[in-house]
């Protein structure tokens, strides 16, 4: 799990985007990050296709594993109170988080407070652990 310190080491090169909704743009092929912030072998695609966000998992050399939901707990935006409370307070007091989230997980993109620049990031965070666990991810250009 990362610390509040890496957070803010990763924000000091922080990609950035708004407080809006995520949008299709948002959606890409996401690899795993070690604690070294190396890409790891784990990769989500998330897309956007009919008004649905849509989440695959996959380990290299693997098929793709839909890790969408049945009816009843697809995505959807998460609220301000849900943000809350699966990003921690001092997260938030350097970076503006916007997510999306079904019953497991949560998927955000975040930026650094007052830098409208740079490029997004994104993390991954588990729900299901009786206390959220951050995966960070950054976006790729393929998966094996």
């Amino acid at each position: 799990m990362k610390s509040p310190g890496a957070l803010a080491a990763l924000l000091a090169i922080s990609l950035t985007a708004s407080a809006v909704e995520l949008t299709a743009a948002d959606g890409g092929t996401f690899a795993v990050l070690d604690r070294q912030q190396a890409p790891t072998q784990i990769y989500y695609p998330l897309s956007l296709k009919d008004g649905k966000w849509l989440m695959e998992g996959k380990q290299a050399g693997a098929p793709w594993t839909d890790l969408s939901c049945e009816t009843g707990c697809e995505y959807r935006a998460s609220t301000d109170a849900e943000v809350q409370a699966h990003v921690p307070s001092a997260w938030r007091e350097r970076a503006d988080f916007t997510c999306i989230r079904n019953v497991a997980q949560a998927f955000c993109r975040y930026s650094a407070k007052g830098n409208t620049a740079a490029a997004p990031n994104y993390v991954v965070i588990a729900l299901v652990t009786g206390q959220p666990v951050p995966l960070f991810v950054r976006r790729t250009v393929s998966a094996p």
